[in-house]
């Protein structure tokens, strides 16, 4: 397996990025949080040129014991990651799959009681999946609780669900005879999918407030009699002042963070969780790597350059046969339009403008709402119409390199098939690139 550095199993492979993290060294993983297959399956290809370890997680809100908004359980969701690293040739001991944000979130506006049963049944469905890794995120109210001034739960309150969490899969993990997951932990967690509208600076989180958030997980799990389970929690969300919204991108300073970097460097077992990493520039990713972030997650970012390459094609196949009046009603731009305006539940409350600046978000925002559209029946039968005209009479290559300048070069240079599914898996397998060369600079 390329340079043989990852020839563990997926225990020894997350334990090796907080013991080679404690040595100086900058290296990490980054997490793909994504239920789209497209993007699972750039991510199990980058996996397999590099030989290295796939890490892929789904969000509590994506997989559920309801199916979330993907329609699939925890269980569903490994099994579909396996078979599709069967198909790339990628073994199943290379492939690690975590849980993100498990806790009450999808089910908030419910009572806390109702949402914490929600999240405990979640939790144990996850390790009887084989999910390796959880993220324990009790950081939402729910529907009946009062808030402290600031809009939070208390700090003791969080850090005794995280712990009832993890009980929870600690003692499925036992009763099934399966290998109890890594976890972790933070109460300054990034919204998932991206920050809000206000296109400000974000604040980092305060180093005395994660002392403060790993005494009381700590006090909390030996509570509940977890000492065994807190050696197992590797890592340690915070806010980094890395985030987007649907129209800006805030980049990493790590000047900002050195409180946060001197206090993980003393913490015997944990390193950072960086979230909403996505659209960060290659050095603001290495950068993070060597601020002792272990882990990096990434999701939108993925799905972003799925909807370019989605769209690149829909372009190029317009300029080659834009003539053919069966082309007229089956551009995919207007059908993903159409889509979203005839039903704006999952955007229209994270894009705020005029009728032109919607228009525009819908589209090219970086929070990505199209993405919640991709697996319609309209937009399904509208790829593949696309894909199948694209496969009959191949584009020209100068239109390729006009819209996909980079696919172009490949294809020219006979190191990527003219192929619509193979240019797109090419352009997100640019993303997971990206990350995969920041996480580990002998990849290089």
């Amino acid at each position: 397996m390329g340079s043989g550095i990852f020839d563990h199993t997926a225990a020894a492979m997350l334990e090796a990025v907080v013991q080679r993290q404690k040595q100086g060294e900058p290296f990490a993983m980054y997490a793909a949080c994504t239920a789209n297959a497209y993007a699972i399956r750039a991510v199990l290809q980058q996996a397999l040129r590099d030989g290295t370890v796939a890490l892929i997680e789904s969000t509590a809100s994506q997989v559920n014991l309801s199916g979330g908004y993907t329609g699939l359980t925890p269980n569903r969701f490994r099994r579909q990651v396996l078979q599709m690293a069967m198909q790339v040739g990628l073994p199943s001991d290379r492939i690690i799959i975590g849980g993100d944000h498990i806790g009450p979130h999808p089910w908030c506006h419910a009572s806390a009681d109702h949402a914490l049963q929600q999240a405990s049944a979640l939790a144990s469905a996850c390790v009887r999946a084989g999910y390796r890794k959880l993220h324990l995120d009790t950081t939402t109210p729910c529907g009946d609780e009062a808030r402290q001034s600031d809009g939070c739960l208390p700090l003791e309150l969080i850090s005794r669900r995280e712990a009832d969490l993890c009980r929870v899969a600690e003692r499925t993990a036992s009763k099934a005879g399966l290998a109890p997951p890594y976890y972790v932990i933070g109460s300054d967690v990034p919204p998932p999918g991206g920050g809000d509208m206000a296109e400000k600076t974000v604040p980092v989180t305060d180093a005395e407030q994660i002392g403060e958030t790993v005494s009381a997980c700590r006090r909390a799990f030996e509570d509940r009699g977890l000492s065994e389970a807190w050696q197992r929690v590797l890592a340690l969300v915070v806010q980094t002042g890395a985030e987007f919204t649907p129209r800006l991108v805030h980049p990493y300073a790590s000047d900002r963070m050195q409180p946060l970097v001197a206090y993980i460097r003393q913490a015997d077992h944990l390193v950072l969780e960086a979230h909403s990493t996505d659209f960060q520039t290659p050095a603001a990713l290495a950068r993070m790597v060597a601020d002792h972030f272990g882990i990096l997650k990434v999701g939108p970012a993925m799905t972003y350059a799925m909807r370019e390459a989605f769209f690149a094609l829909a372009e190029i196949e317009k300029d080659a046969y834009g003539g053919r009046k069966s082309l007229t009603d089956a551009y995919l731009p207007a059908i993903m339009e159409d889509l979203m305006v005839s039903d704006p539940g999952s955007w229209q409350h994270y894009y705020q403008g005029s009728e032109e600046e919607l228009a525009y978000l819908r589209r090219h925002a970086y929070s990505d709402r199209i993405r919640y559209y991709w697996n319609r029946p309209e937009a399904q039968a509208a790829l593949k119409r696309l894909f199948a005209t694209l496969r009959q009479t191949p584009p020209p290559l100068s239109l390729v390199l006009q819209h996909l300048p980079e696919a172009g070069r490949k294809i020219r240079d006979r190191r990527l098939a003219n192929d619509p599914e193979q240019i797109v898996l090419d352009r997100i397998g640019a993303v997971a690139n990206r990350y995969a060369r920041a996480c580990n600079p002998a990849l290089a």
